[in-house]
Parts: structure tokens; sequence; C-alpha cells
């Protein structure tokens, strides 16, 4: 078994759309109206349109990306230029190795050393 995709459900995707394109620097590989997908390497990222009423509230889903220690300053700043804000900052902390931010969309990622 392999997980496939992992997705978030959004109030505003053009909002969460445009983020994510410009945080990933990428576009979505689907882009409709109520669904777009981003093709990382081995696991599909995607928004998914809450136009069915489901009550959520926070992040219903907490991506966690991998990224090498050069790059992580410039990852973190990219989404702080973004509108990010930080929730939790772990990166000094040799267990966790991590930050934990939150998109203007209200949803959460982590940006991550690789684990040895």
């Amino acid at each position: 078994m392999k997980v496939r995709t992992v997705y978030q459900k959004v109030k505003d995707l053009p909002k969460a759309n445009a983020f994510w394109s410009a945080f990933l620097g990428q576009a979505p590989v689907k882009d409709l109206p109520n669904w777009c997908a981003f093709s990382l390497e081995n696991l599909n990222f995607a928004l998914l349109l809450n136009d069915f009423d489901d009550l959520a509230a926070g992040s219903n889903a907490v991506p966690v990306f991998e990224v090498s220690k050069d790059e992580m300053t410039d990852w973190v700043e990219k989404a702080r230029g973004l509108g990010c804000s930080v929730i939790f900052d772990g990166l000094a902390d040799i267990k966790m190795g991590s930050i934990v931010l939150q998109d203007p969309n209200g949803h959460e990622f982590e940006l991550s050393f690789p684990h040895e």
C-alpha cells in the first residue's frame, strides 16, 4: 500500500490554489473548478473545494514537506513572504528538526529536515 494523495478541504479554492502554486513553484497538474492537484515526486497534494457545507475547524491535514538543511531558510522565508505564520518552530530541536506553519487559508503544514 502507498499514500497516493493527500488533500485539504478549502473554502476558497482560487486563494488556496494561488498560495500553493506560488509556494511549490509549480502549476497544478489538475485544475478543475472544485479540485486541483500538484504532483510532488511520489505523492499528489491536492485541494478540494468544500462547497458541501462540511464543518471543519482548523487544519484537517498537516502535510510534511522534507527540505534539505541548506534550503530550509529559503523555504521558511518564502512561506512567510506569502503570508504564512509560524505555529511552532522546532528547527533548533535536534529531536524535531522541523517548523510548523499556517498558510493564509488557515491550514497547517510542516517543513522538516530529512530524517537520518
